[in-house]
């Protein structure tokens, strides 16, 4: 049994002032000869007194919040340990490559990014995820967990009002620390989400390389390609440094880790990015997740509800069990 507020213990004394107060409902004789013994009346005062008493006492243990303690349950299932790196660049506020001449309103990449991950998570139950957005900085958003309505929360603020720049590097270092607070099991993958690449530092680069190898993690980049971007699937041949998006696909592609990239120029290219990302990253995954106890303050309420009620009643219950001369 755990008290969430053990300080309203202080209050249990009160629950015996009905018995330290006497009553002074009735009638006054001028000799107690002729007041009739009435033992029925004695012993439903008791009862009445009593009665409040566990009332108050099951208020006031109401208010310290008892509950029994949580239990961690191991639990199997297929899926993954997922990390979600989005870009909140402002480039994320407009619309895909494919969609800015149609001359229909077009969706926008972090509105349609919102709907299919969301979409994603809700298709697998089993999954472990964290999200992280980065614009020049890495913005924290959630930790690694199974609590879907915590997931999507972060995936809401990651594909919120766009900022400014495209730091890849901090969102991915940022992305491969949460692997740090749990424990291996079964596949583990980051999904990174942008709209561009900019560049990385040789330290950020080496920093990258030795985590992805060192934690086993698989790699998946999803490009939202932009109108005016060279595609990092060209033939043409270009300088290191003149197309970033080119420079750091190589560099993922030489990692000794399993990486795979992605082009999306609408929302269909990037749902089905998605799918095949939901289709690799399905083994057996084994983690714990911990049932909250039970909580005794509503049944303590439910009682003291049941006690007011019988209060009433019995206040209202008259019995006459003799005639005044």
């Amino acid at each position: 049994m755990v008290l969430l507020q053990p300080w309203f213990l202080i209050l249990l004394p009160l629950a015996l002032v009905p018995f330290w107060l006497k009553s002074h409902q009735g009638q006054l004789y001028s000799w107690l000869e002729i007041a009739p013994q009435d033992r029925f009346s004695d012993i439903v005062n008791t009862l009445i007194k009593a009665i409040i008493s566990l009332l108050l006492l099951s208020i006031f243990l109401a208010l310290a919040s008892p509950r029994s303690a949580d239990k961690q349950v191991q639990k199997v299932g297929k899926g993954a340990q997922t990390v979600l790196v989005i870009d909140r660049s402002v480039s994320m506020d407009k619309p895909f490559a494919g969609q800015s001449t149609s001359g229909v309103a077009a969706e926008i990449k972090s509105a349609a990014a919102r709907r299919l991950i969301t979409e994603f998570i809700q298709s697998r139950p089993d999954d472990m995820m964290g999200v992280v957005a980065f614009t020049n900085s890495a913005l924290y958003s959630t930790k690694i967990t199974t609590n879907r309505n915590a997931i999507l929360a972060g995936i809401n603020a990651s594909t919120g009002s766009a900022l400014n720049q495209t730091n890849i590097g901090a969102g991915v270092t940022a992305g491969i620390a949460m692997f740090d607070q749990i424990q291996s099991s079964g596949s583990r993958a980051i999904i990174l989400l942008s709209d561009g690449a900019g560049k990385l530092s040789p330290r950020v680069k080496q920093k990258i390389a030795e985590q992805l190898t060192e934690k086993k993690l698989n790699l998946y980049w999803i490009v939202l390609h932009e109108p005016d971007e060279v595609s990092i699937f060209t033939k043409q041949k270009f300088r290191e440094g003149e197309v970033p998006g080119i420079d750091l696909d190589k560099y993922f592609s030489g990692l000794k880790i399993k990486y795979k990239a992605f082009e999306a120029e609408d929302p269909t290219t990037l749902q089905a990015a998605l799918q095949y990302i939901d289709a690799k990253e399905k083994n057996s995954i084994q983690y714990a997740i911990t049932i909250p106890g039970h909580d005794y303050s509503k049944d303590l309420i439910m009682l003291a509800f049941v006690l007011s009620l019988f209060i009433l009643v019995i206040k209202n219950l008259r019995v006459h069990s003799w005639q005044g001369a």
